[in-house]
């Protein structure tokens, strides 16, 4: 840890003027574990100068940049320049039920391709195997000169295969290329102890300027502060425990461009709730004065600009690998937290953000039946207007205006408007769900 210095201690980040040079960069900086640079450049679109900001802040020791890790995913080493997009490809339902029935008795493989030598049998199985990942490699598929170096099949042989697979319905060719040697862990910015440290002494310095919530706000106080990524940690498919943080990010820097988003209001990057519940019956009830208590922490929370000047709360749930039934649970934790913490004329949204189309459509289901069981249930629904809205990554990122209505389905909770409001919290394993999905988990 670097130790202050005079100079350290003379810092005030401009707090004693009428603007503030680092206030921008800080209000990012401590509402992000890590503020991946994206979010950094379209943070200071709309505030000018956040870049220059945090730059000189890292001059001065007070915030750590880390640059950004770019991997060979084909071998799993570190890489020092970015190689062009390639195809991906991956096997489609046909294709794995090829590969299932394979893995059952080989034969299957020959009586397929009759002209299939045995000596090339289990090659061939190797080969399918490969083009079916179940890790993070799954969403972005693999390449041929990837399929090269793990199956070791020469690359005239692997193009033809490939080939010959999608033509036969086997396998598909994904939309998006990707590098085979990209960037896994973008360059990033955060706050140090040093940092905290020197902003609690200005707050004290000047209280006109500065309130004392800022210390809680932004947990100046804290004792644990990140690191370094260590590159061990570099998976040859990805990093998945990396890959939700940063496209959290990636989706708020889209939001940030819309016209419909208050940057002066609250924007924090997964926040931590406690709400407080009855615990004694089953299922909880959400009570202030309960002796019970759960977590909630949604991947953000933002505001949005709402109608008679009343900003929206919005919450944002990015639903990677979560299924519909975490899904139904995510609702009813978000509505125990807008009974407890919010008044009844706020307006308040729930927006899902998921990978793919079909999985959008599992989760618009998922809220219209969310709504059916509100009608029915509309004492368990707090009296603000409440909106579920579902949309995907991809059509979030290439929208115009990433929050206009027409980029989300979306559906309004019925509540009683009046009386008495109970929020449940049903057993993940014993809720309503059960009662409008007897399957499917998408």
């Amino acid at each position: 840890m670097v130790k202050r210095t005079f100079l350290h201690k003379a810092e005030t980040f401009g707090f004693e003027t009428k603007s503030p040079w680092a206030f921008d960069a800080i209000r990012l900086i401590y509402s992000t574990p890590r503020t991946y640079d994206f979010l950094a450049q379209a943070w200071d679109k709309s505030f000018p100068g956040t870049i220059k900001a945090l730059n000189r802040m890292v001059a001065l020791g007070f915030v750590t940049y880390q640059p950004a890790i770019i991997v060979d995913t084909r071998h799993g080493t570190l890489a020092s320049k970015l190689s062009n997009p390639v195809s991906r490809y991956k096997l489609n339902t046909k294709g794995k039920k090829l590969y299932n029935d394979a893995l059952i008795d080989l034969r299957v493989l020959s009586d397929t391709f009759p002209r299939l030598t045995d000596l090339n049998v289990n090659k061939l199985l190797a080969f399918l195997d490969f083009f079916n990942p179940n890790n993070s490699s799954a969403r972005t598929g693999m390449s041929i000169p990837a399929a090269v170096i793990k199956t070791k099949m020469p690359e005239r042989s692997t193009r033809w295969w490939v080939k010959k697979l999608v033509d036969e319905g086997y396998m598909v060719e994904l939309e998006n290329k990707l590098p085979d040697i990209r960037e896994l862990i973008p360059a990033h910015y955060r706050p140090t102890r040093m940092l905290s440290t020197q902003l609690l002494d200005v707050i004290e310095a000047f209280p006109e300027v500065l309130p004392t919530s800022m210390s809680f706000e932004y947990r100046l106080k804290r004792t644990r502060y990140l690191d370094d990524i260590p590159n061990v940690k570099i998976a040859q498919d990805g990093i998945t425990d990396y890959e939700h943080d940063i496209n959290c990010q990636v989706i708020l820097s889209s939001l940030i461009k819309s016209e419909k988003i208050n940057l002066n209001g609250v924007f924090i990057l997964e926040p931590r709730y406690i709400v407080n519940v009855n615990n004694t019956v089953v299922p909880w009830q959400v009570n202030m004065d309960g002796e019970g208590n759960f977590f909630y922490q949604p991947d953000a929370e933002i505001r949005e600009k709402g109608n008679n000047l009343v900003p929206i709360r919005c919450y944002l749930e990015y639903e990677r690998f979560q299924n519909r039934r975490d899904g139904w649970a995510h609702i009813e934790k978000f509505l125990g937290l807008v009974h407890q913490n919010t008044l009844p004329v706020e307006p308040v949204i729930l927006r899902f953000v998921v990978d793919s189309e079909p999985r959008a459509k599992a989760y618009v289901e998922l809220i219209e039946a969310f709504a059916d069981w509100a009608l029915d249930n509309q004492r368990n629904i707090p009296l603000n207007t409440v909106e579920l809205a579902v949309s995907t990554l991809q059509r979030i990122t290439s929208a115009k205006d990433p929050l206009d209505p027409s980029n989300w389905f979306r559906v309004i909770l019925e509540s009683q408007k009046e009386g008495k409001v109970v929020p449940l919290i049903h057993s993940i394993k014993d809720s309503p769900y059960d009662e409008y999905f007897s399957g499917g988990e998408l």
